[in-house]
């Protein structure tokens, strides 16, 4: 249950937004979170175990938290290097550059994680926002579909991958419909002939 809290606190301050972050976690019953000290329990955690993704993760959502960015993507790019096959640490990455606006940057991070983990539909439907924004409507179109079938694929609100880590998929259910409709127009739009 820990390793949960840990995962939804990581999720709702990273791909949230840490200034939202004290609502939408009341909202499942947490309070508002002393970054400070979060950031010391990490740097003791770092200390005591320096080769734990998990510490840097930690730390890096912390610097994030308290705007120090240029560290906590330098946290969190350690924490994807000792532990590459967790998809969390490219969630995490991608969520700071997709604040920041850094296209590029959001785009190849997204893949990395989908490549890890093709079956979240958090990840598929970010990604088709990001082909939409490329005005790539099919590909768009496409992945949004995806998503649509896999978030309905899963029981009850949250997405687990298979490192346990969750993703909230309210904002996948509640707007992949309008998303594909939208998509769909653009799409036809462009494939009929003038």
């Amino acid at each position: 249950m820990k390793r949960l809290r840990i995962a939804l606190l990581t999720f709702v301050c990273v791909l949230c937004g840490t200034a939202d972050s004290a609502l939408i976690l009341a909202q499942h019953g947490i309070v508002a979170v002393d970054w400070k000290a979060e950031l010391a329990k990490a740097k003791v955690g770092i200390e005591k175990s320096p080769k734990s993704a998990f510490w840097h993760n930690q730390a890096g959502v912390a610097y994030d938290a308290l705007g120090d960015f240029e560290s906590a993507v330098k946290e969190i790019k350690l924490a994807i290097k000792l532990d590459p096959s967790d998809p969390i640490n490219y969630y995490t990455l991608y969520a700071f550059y997709k604040r920041k606006g850094t296209h590029s940057e959001q785009r190849q991070v997204l893949l990395d994680a989908l490549e890890r983990d093709a079956d979240n539909p958090l990840g598929r439907f970010e990604f088709a926002y990001i082909l939409e924004n490329e005005k790539h409507w099919a590909d768009s179109l496409r992945e949004y579909q995806v998503a649509k079938r896999l978030a309905a694929s899963v029981r009850g609100p949250m997405y687990v991958d298979l490192r346990g880590n969750a993703y909230d998929l309210d904002v996948v259910q509640k707007e992949v419909d309008t998303a594909i409709d939208r998509v769909a127009k653009l799409n036809d739009s462009v494939q009929r002939p003038k």
